[in-house]
């Protein structure tokens, strides 16, 4: 186990809390997670910040998110607040002392040929995936710039680049979260409605890659209790890969939804993307635990007991 003093860079969002949550159950010495206290675009704050906690390792798990309408209505006040995010923390934690981070990448750093299995060493090669190209850019940034100060002095900063993540207690707002919690959403609203059509956007046959977060809070653990890597970048993919109109289907069987599911075709189908290599972290010991039914099963059950007041 790491022993060291570890501050979380964003303890709110859906892998904060999950982490936070994990790191105290576990017993590891975790002093604090900035964000609740400091706002991580602001470099000044952040560095006193840091020098006051003294910790051993940073874990940056901070972002912006938004949904592809925000990003492509948004762009500026995305890329910016996500740059400054990152640049700023990993900055500060250098400054600060900080020798070793875990950076929270992203995979759609990668491009989006949907043929391609792109392995740690082709995050750079492409263009980032358009449809989030202002989160994507920002979160390049970050991942080089962590290449950037191990390279020039030595440092180990670590990033991770999950697939979509989707978890428990964070994300149900369907007009600006992901795809699992939108999805989740307005099948449940036509089961309780008794609406007999559910729409899909598109043709429904581009695939998706989707990670438990539990599943991601596993591979955080494995490089937290290893001092000696093999690199500093690892692909986190998840259990399987689906279509979009799989997804669907599996999501009206876990919510109780025996409607129509109709494929609009008046509407984009979303980009395709190309699929994650995971065999470095795999080489580690890791492997992804939760199907994607089994987790959808447990985040609807989160879901539906959150909508309760439970």
């Amino acid at each position: 186990m790491f022993n060291g003093r570890v501050c979380i860079a964003g303890g709110q969002g859906l892998v904060g809390t999950a982490l936070v949550k994990r790191l105290k159950e576990g017993g590891y010495n975790f002093v604090a997670s900035a964000d609740y206290c400091i706002d991580l675009r602001d470099y000044a704050a952040t560095l006193e910040y840091l020098k006051k906690v003294k910790p051993d390792i940073v874990i940056l798990v901070a972002a912006r998110h938004g949904g592809i309408d925000e990003y492509k209505t948004k762009p500026v006040e995305y890329f910016k607040d996500n740059i400054l995010i990152c640049t700023n923390t990993i900055s500060a934690a250098f400054d600060a002392g900080v020798n070793k981070l875990i950076n929270i990448g992203a995979s759609c750093v990668y491009g989006s040929n949907p043929e391609c299995v792109y392995s740690e060493n082709d995050y750079d090669k492409e263009a980032v995936q358009k449809s989030t190209e202002p989160y994507g850019l920002a979160k390049l940034a970050g991942m080089k710039l962590c290449e950037y100060y191990n390279r020039e002095f030595k440092t180990k900063y670590i990033s991770l680049l999950p697939v979509n993540m989707y978890g428990n207690g964070i994300g149900y707002n369907i007009d600006y979260s992901s795809v699992i919690p939108s999805m989740i959403s307005r099948f449940h609203n036509a089961k309780i409605n008794n609406n007999n059509r559910v729409d899909i956007w598109g043709d429904g046959e581009n695939t998706r890659e989707f990670l438990f977060v539990d599943d991601f809070i596993d591979a955080i653990e494995v490089i937290l209790q290893l001092e000696d890597l093999p690199t500093y970048m690892f692909n986190i993919c998840g259990y399987e890969t689906v279509t979009i109109n799989q997804l669907a289907s599996i999501i009206a069987d876990v919510v109780g939804y025996s409607g129509e599911i109709y494929n609009d075709l008046s509407k984009p189908s979303g980009s395709s993307r190309g699929h994650l290599n995971s065999a470095k972290i795999r080489s580690l010991g890791w492997c992804p635990k939760t199907s994607l039914r089994d987790g959808l099963t447990t985040f609807y059950k989160n879901y539906t007991e959150s909508a309760e007041g439970k």
